[in-house]
């Protein structure tokens, strides 16, 4: 105990030096403003002074490591969560079924372009969901002609002159550079990772490379989720790295027979059930409603899932550690909920939101941090009237660099709580410029994290549920 009133003396201390920029951006005759803009403050000293965001992160990544759906690492991750939660004053801590997630697993990956030897040598990876080549690890695998295509409208059209069948299809879009927003960029040129084996299984293609989605030109190819719809005919997919795909695409111009050999263990085994991770903080003047901040505890297999969203996951529960440690004690119930399976399919927000809706469970808020650890810039949010909510806390956060109110979405997990009653879905915004260099790839590690930067977010989540908290 006296330990804990050391830690908020100092808290509160730190919190004083605030009084100067709280006083020229706050009204003046307001004592209750400037008791939140210090208490503001507080969080982020706090935050930035002891990093035990990042010491979380730390621990996931080398203790738990990769944590795919349904494998050992996934089982890790939810003891770990739990025991983590715990440890924290919560209420209660509990875990939430899902069931029904895939049990994709990854085998040999090879590929290279033939008759160019060692040259010839291409870094892929699997999509996720992706069948494997003929006999799997110890199969042949395919060996085709290779036919570059930027589109599905490129690919019809190459289709009905016949030349996609029997060959295999490289699509070769990359990011658009000049977007400033990346996570746009990615959007814009997912659809050939997501269903580009679907479309060229369509017209007769043996499998798909498909050019990593990241602005940066290395070796490390980036896997992802793939569906192939309700095609009949399901054809292997994998991502190239952009290094292999600009060479593979100056190549295919001097040599337009260019053939390659591809190799994929990866298969499909069964189904498992996974686990929600809940921490419940309750309210003391309205528990009934319930603010949330969450991210997804799954991860890709290549890396650690650093970024992806250990992030998201550690700066979640540091935002409601940051609030218990400064002593507040909230009005309404707050949760952190660590979701299971997102890669693969939303199952675990899905399985939130359904039990949210089968409890008659009261929703007012709920925050997602799945965009990795870049310094924090804004809050998104899906609607002008949610935008407008969050615009009147800009006072309290403008001095830490919370300046961006976007419209256009919130996270991916809360989207399944849309049209639950008058809940406002919010996504921390952060600066996105590298993200896209780790994501989904071998380099998702803790060496891509600074930890000023993940605790600047963590702050940041605990501020907005603590001004939020204390609005009517």
């Amino acid at each position: 105990m006296e330990r804990k009133n050391l830690i908020l003396a100092g808290a509160f201390v730190w919190a004083a030096a605030a009084t100067g920029w709280a006083q020229s951006t706050l009204p003046q005759d307001s004592a209750r403003q400037q008791q939140k803009a210090q208490l503001v403050r507080g969080l982020y000293t706090d935050a930035l002074t002891h990093q035990q965001g990042y010491r979380l992160l730390e621990s996931l990544c080398s203790e738990v490591g990769p944590r795919p759906v349904c494998s050992s690492g996934d089982a890790r991750a939810i003891a770990w969560a739990v025991r983590k939660l715990e440890e924290l004053p919560f209420d209660s801590v509990y875990l939430q079924e899902v069931p029904d997630n895939p049990r994709w697993v990854r085998g040999v990956e090879t590929a290279s372009a033939v008759g160019y030897g060692k040259k010839g040598a291409l870094n892929v990876t699997a999509l996720g969901g992706s069948v494997g080549t003929p006999g799997g690890n110890k199969g042949a695998g395919i060996r085709a002609e290779l036919v570059e295509v930027q589109n599905f409208q490129e690919l019809d059209v190459l289709a009905a002159a016949g030349k996609i069948a029997g060959r295999i299809v490289f699509f070769n879009r990359p990011l658009d550079p000049s977007y400033i927003n990346t996570g746009s960029a990615y959007g814009n040129a997912g659809d050939q990772r997501w269903a580009g084996a679907q479309e060229a299984g369509k017209h007769g293609a043996v499998a798909v490379l498909v050019r990593s989605l990241t602005l940066r030109t290395d070796d490390f190819p980036h896997t992802g989720a793939m569906s192939y719809g309700d095609a009949s005919v399901k054809i292997p997919a994998a991502g190239i790295s952009t290094q292999d795909a600009n060479w593979l695409s100056s190549e295919l111009k001097k040599n337009p027979g260019l053939r390659v050999q591809l190799t994929l263990g990866c298969e499909m085994l069964g189904t498992c059930t996974s686990y929600n991770v809940v921490g419940e903080w309750r309210g003391t003047g309205n528990p009934e409603q319930i603010a949330l901040v969450g991210g997804h505890l799954d991860s890709w297999d290549l890396g650690t899932g650093a970024q992806d969203d250990g992030a998201g996951c550690v700066q979640s529960i540091q935002a409601l550690g940051l609030l218990m440690r400064s002593g507040y004690r909230p009005n309404r119930t707050h949760r952190v909920v660590l979701y299971a399976n997102e890669e693969f399919g939303l199952n675990g927000g899905r399985a939130y939101a359904a039990s949210a809706l089968s409890r008659s469970e009261v929703h007012v808020l709920a925050i997602e941090s799945d965009g990795g650890s870049g310094t924090p810039r804004g809050f998104s949010t899906e609607n002008a009237a949610a935008r407008e909510r969050l615009e009147q806390f800009k006072p309290f956060l403008a001095p830490y660099g919370l300046l961006a109110y976007s419209v256009g979405g919130s996270g991916a997990d809360i989207s399944a709580l849309r049209g639950q009653g008058d809940v406002v879905l919010v996504g921390l915004s952060a600066d996105s410029q590298r993200y896209f260099d780790y994501h989904h790839s071998a380099q998702d590690r803790i060496e891509s994290i600074h930890p000023r930067e993940l605790e600047l977010g963590a702050a940041a989540l605990a501020a907005l549920l603590y001004l939020f908290d204390t609005n009517p």
